[in-house]
């Protein structure tokens, strides 16, 4: 008979099976969790639980440890390998945990044992810097697009399936760059990978055939979306990137803009992108051109008619999937000469989305392709701004409709006026689906001496914890929280606890910042820590920080120059672990003279010129997990799927009714629990050749399994080494890396070849350089092949 052996590993078809994710990704709104059906299960008979063979009645039973093989123990009516005594399990090695009486026993023994519940995250101490997960600076000398670093884009992040695997969460980073210290503002698309910065797409730069037909605006904002409903229903699926075409061959800095989408072409050796189609009108086949190349805003993509196809739209003009203009170009709104960007969402509850802007709710009329102004907006003269929609307070009514009803109010940052002015003052205000203004109308904090600015586009979130919304803005010299609880008005239960008792009124802080070159640049909102009050993310000409929501504090801060447009720092599962980063974009604005270190967070590290981005994240992992996606400027969540696909608008959850979601521009945390933490385990499988006691070549086995409560991304580290029985020098035998993705419960087996030394122990170790948030890193390395050995038969 064939030698049989333990392994420590959780039995699939013996004591319990891997638990398997649902079927299909993660619907909106949710976490980074969803994969198919069965992702990461071990592979059919390679099974057993550390039991030994016992012919085919299955394997040993027993009543006390003398029914066992020598150098085993009787646990749960079960022959286990004497792993030792613990007291946690991080004392436990490989696949095991420590059970209540200080006993090392396999998970799957007894078989609802499958992972430790209890593991989590611990709270990131206030004032712990974030590290440079990785950086892009530019391409290498000679690479014809080296000057190209410069980026004003909002990084967007989505998976968009370049390694034609739906069970694999490998994000990348889409942003527009532009030619460094020129005035004629030369734009070009690149795509990135978000595990490694390294650039993965390109077109419409000075090595591209095609260059003007393909070329972008300078600063164009993109929406990635399937437009053509192949995600997830074909395996070579990918989401489409939407932007702006600069039209002309850059001898004039103004040339107009046409809306563009790129398709992702795999079938050859190597992804490329394609462009699929210009906007245009229809009938008529007519280039729809608007704006110019000094614009900073971008499209964005919703489902307005229900049929689950999106439209994509831009300064109030409609196209469809085909790049075709639905409706009647409307005259530009010339705002600051950036744009302002497109909002929609159904706010007054009649299962339709309406576009929501400074001036007006507007339904779509799908017969007519036009916007019709809702009769409930009744006020007029506003001035214009960049809009946000969230739940401010009961103040917005429609006649015919029940008061309770959880109608959302608008919140708009607007300048002083439509020109670009940095020597003005705008203002912030609350408006309702009236027009009616129920907070503010503000000016942008300043001090007396200094202009207020343009005002950038708001957040939204409960930053005090008092379960109320607050609104939040840049501008030129304050980063500011307006909360209309620090009024003579509170909102029942509201609450106004002001760091600095000297602020006007409707200010709970603000916090120093510098952004004199355009005072428009975007923030985004999170909950770092899981403790449902939100931190804020924003990024001036010199410093990308994370402000405390309660009081402004500065949480931690790093370096990242720029001359500043509408970007803003996004934040995002940008690599697929299942946590938590921030993407932060550059540009190398040699103009620029920002302290060194940051003067609000010393431990900054020192101020620097550097283009490109970086990508920022806790050095142990600690912040809570987010989605593997931002897709769009004004993002809320509940638009899109993780998977890049816009909601069916009558599937569309109402961001602001959400747990947890009554804020804007601000990511939700994964659907596997804020705090959820990963414990990866590892324990040699086949020992039927390591424990011959031959020195030979062998094919190393191992069973690698995740017994915490968050995933693991594929690509985690196995190594396989020895050391004699009396201790030494580690000798490496081979290395491997996981190939798919492991929810909780989930396992797999590993394999590499090795020259074994039969006078040494074999051991194996999963993450040796703890790369991977985890649990109990004690588990990570395996029982060596001196423990298990007794075990075989």
């Amino acid at each position: 008979m064939r030698a049989q052996y333990f392994s420590i590993f959780l039995a699939i078809g013996i004591f319990a099976s891997c638990s398997a994710s649902d079927g299909g990704k993660t619907p909106a709104g949710g976490g980074s969790g969803g994969t198919e059906a069965g992702t990461g299960g071990t592979d059919a008979g390679t099974g057993g639980s550390i039991l030994m063979d016992s012919g085919s009645d299955g394997p040993t039973s027993c009543g006390s440890t003398n029914d066992c093989p020598k150098g085993t123990l009787c646990k749960y009516q079960v022959c286990i390998p004497n792993l030792g005594t613990c007291s946690t399990n991080d004392d436990c090695p490989g696949d095991s945990y420590c059970d209540t009486d200080g006993i090392c026993v396999p998970y799957g023994i007894p078989s609802s044992k499958t992972n430790d519940p209890t593991c989590e995250k611990s709270t990131p101490s206030p004032g712990v810097a974030p590290i440079v997960q990785c950086e892009w600076t530019g391409p290498a000398a000679g690479d014809p697009t080296a000057e190209y670093v410069d980026i004003y884009s909002a990084p967007m992040v989505a998976d968009l399936n370049l390694d034609l695997d739906a069970k694999k969460i490998q994000p990348s980073i889409v942003v527009t760059t532009f030619k460094t210290g020129t005035t004629s503002h030369e734009g070009m698309l690149r795509v990135f990978d978000g595990r490694t910065c390294q650039e993965q797409l390109r077109i419409g730069g000075p090595d591209d055939p095609d260059i003007d037909g393909n070329r972008v605006g300078y600063a164009a904002n993109w929406a990635i979306g399937d437009l053509d409903g192949d995600v997830g229903s074909s395996p070579n699926g990918h989401p489409e990137l939407v932007g702006l075409h600069r039209v002309g061959d850059t001898t004039n800095a103004n040339d107009p803009l046409q809306l563009v989408a790129f398709s992702i072409d795999t079938s050859g050796a190597q992804p490329k992108l394609v462009r699929k189609w210009l906007g245009h009108t229809c009938p008529g086949n007519q280039p729809v051109t608007f704006a110019n190349n000094l614009a900073n805003y971008g499209p964005g993509l919703w489902d307005l008619d229900d049929d689950g196809v999106p439209e994509i739209l831009i300064d109030g003009m409609v196209y469809d999937a085909n790049g075709c203009l639905l409706n009647a170009q409307p005259p530009p709104s010339s705002y600051l000469n950036l744009g302002l960007f497109d909002v929609v969402a159904d706010v007054d509850l009649d299962g339709k989305p309406e576009l929501v802007r400074y001036d007006g709710i507007y339904a779509w009329d799908t017969s007519a392709k036009a916007w019709q102004l809702e009769s409930y907006f009744t006020q007029s003269g506003q001035k214009p701004g960049q809009v946000a929609v969230v739940d401010v307070g009961h103040y917005s009514a429609i006649n015919g409709k029940p008061a309770t009803d959880p109608f959302p109010e608008i919140v708009v940052v607007s300048a002083a006026s439509t020109s670009f002015n940095p020597s003005s003052t705008g203002s912030i205000r609350v408006q309702t689906l009236s027009g009616d203004v129920v907070f503010g109308p503000i000016d942008l904090y300043h001090q007396t001496s200094v202009f207020g600015g343009h005002g950038g586009p708001p957040t939204a979130s409960d930053f005090d914890g008092d379960g109320q919304v607050e609104l939040a803005a840049a501008a030129n010299e304050f980063y500011v929280v307006y909360d209309p609880d620090c009024t003579s008005t509170p909102r029942p239960g509201g609450q106004c606890k002001k760091p600095n008792s000297a602020l006007p009124a409707g200010i709970l802080w603000a916090q120093p910042s510098q952004d004199f070159s355009s005072s428009v640049t975007g923030s985004s909102v999170f909950d770092f820590d899981g403790d449902g009050t939100s931190e804020v993310v924003y990024g001036d000409e010199c410093y990308v920080r994370v402000f405390d929501g309660p009081t402004g504090a500065v949480r931690f801060s790093a370096p990242a120059s720029t001359g500043t447009g509408f970007e803003l720092p996004v934040i995002a599962d940008v690599d697929g672990d299942f946590a938590t980063e921030i993407v932060a974009v550059r540009t190398t604005a040699s103009s620029l003279s920002c302290p060194s270190p940051d003067p609000l967070f010393p431990a900054s590290g020192p101020w620097v010129h550097k283009g490109g981005f970086s990508i920022l994240r806790d050095p142990e992992d600690r912040w809570v997990s987010s989605r593997p996606i931002w897709n769009q400027h004004a993002y809320s969540i509940t638009h899109v799927t993780d998977d890049a696909r816009v909601v069916q608008s009558s599937k569309v959850l109402d961001n602001w009714q959400q747990p947890g979601m009554n804020n804007f521009r601000q990511n939700a945390q994964g659907e596997l629990g804020k705090l959820a933490l990963a414990d990866l385990t590892v324990e040699l499988d086949d020992l039927s050749e390591v424990c011959s006691g031959k020195t030979q070549t062998v094919d190393l086995s191992a069973k690698v399994c995740n017994r915490g409560t968050n995933p693991v991304q594929d690509g985690a580290e196995i190594i396989f080494y020895q050391l004699p029985p009396e201790g030494g020098a580690q000798t490496l035998l081979c290395k491997v890396e996981t190939g798919t993705l492991l929810a909780p419960g989930d396992c797999t087996v590993v394999h590499c070849t090795g020259e074994v030394d039969g006078s040494k122990d074999v051991y194996v170790a999963a993450d040796p350089e703890g790369t991977i948030a985890d649990c109990h890193p004690g588990n990570n390395v395996g029982a060596g092949s001196g423990k298990l050995c007794p075990t075989v038969r």
